[in-house]
């Protein structure tokens, strides 16, 4: 494979990637919607509680997994620059990717993703004061 088409291969993946991120990003403002509902009502029952806490973390599951899904990309990626860069000359933007560390990444999409459910679980939860 060559640093081209390793490139278009990588543009593929992620616009593809993008999609469903853009998808997540629907889901999780649909979590916001419901859970400020419940906290404006203050008087929601625990079934629409715990209905709207299980569509909030798979919202999660399924956003954290999209996050991970790109990180594990770039990982797949920077080693198969490394590979090639063993045989022919790399171009310097893909030496950066081949020399990457995705462990900050990770640990960013950890958090982010873990804001959003305290957030909602705070909206879902926690009583309105008066």
């Amino acid at each position: 494979m060559t640093e081209y088409e390793a490139w278009t291969l990588m543009a593929a993946f992620f616009t593809s990637n993008a999609v469903f991120f853009l998808g997540c990003i629907v889901a999780v403002w649909l979590g916001f919607r419901m859970s400020n509902n419940i906290y404006e009502a203050g008087n929601a029952s625990t079934i629409a509680k715990a209905l709207t806490t299980i569509y909030c973390l798979c919202v999660a599951f399924f956003m954290f997994g999209t996050l991970s899904q790109q990180v594990s990309l770039i990982n797949d990626f920077s080693t198969g620059f490394s590979q090639l860069a063993e045989t022919t000359e790399i171009s310097g933007a893909a030496q950066r990717i081949a020399d990457s560390d995705t462990t900050l990444q990770n640990i960013v999409n950890l958090v982010f993703v873990l804001s959003i459910i305290a957030f909602q679980m705070a909206g879902v939860w926690m009583k309105k004061s008066d």
